[in-house]
């Protein structure tokens, strides 16, 4: 497969491609990130927060990108502290997904907990402003994603390799 490099980012390694059918991928370095099912009770901690490729707000899991040299457990606690204020302790692997091939290269490492040890203040930067942090109830997130009211695919997969491995 013929690809035309397009783009090439100043502060971040990211390169952008289009195939000889016009189609667009994206190769970020590092293509890591990590995210949170968190459970307290019978309801999960998610997060929402205003996304403009799709100028709309989406429910998700905490989480986000890894720093340099940085584990993706580590990662996963520091995103689920920074968005939601909750500092977790010991944690579960569920896997690793890959939310959008046909996109990017990105591969998300999901983690679960329940141990919550404390709650603080969230952590934002400016560009985060709009994330929320809120309780639901198992069952009610998984009919607003059968419902399809939440899309987001990191949330769904996530959420999947925690009730099959029977934690929620």
């Amino acid at each position: 497969m013929k690809k035309e490099l397009v783009y090439q980012s100043r502060d971040k390694e990211i390169e952008v491609f289009e195939d000889e059918f016009g189609c667009i991928t994206l190769k970020e370095i590092p293509h890591e990130a990590a995210v949170m099912v968190t459970l307290e009770n019978d309801s999960l901690i998610l997060i929402s927060q205003y996304r403009p490729a799709v100028d709309e707000v989406i429910i998700q899991l905490p989480g986000g990108g890894m720093n340099v040299n940085e584990n993706p457990m580590e990662a996963a606690k520091r995103e689920l502290a920074e968005e939601t204020g909750i500092v977790c302790g010991e944690v579960l692997f569920l896997g690793s997904i890959q939310p959008s091939a046909c996109l990017s290269n990105t591969i998300t490492h999901v983690y679960f907990t329940k141990e919550i040890i404390e709650y603080q203040s969230q952590m934002l930067e400016k560009k985060e402003s709009t994330i929320q942090a809120f309780h639901i109830p198992v069952e009610r997130a998984f009919r607003n994603i059968e419902q399809g009211i939440w899309k987001d695919s990191e949330l769904a997969h996530g959420l999947l390799l925690a009730r099959l491995k029977g934690l929620i």
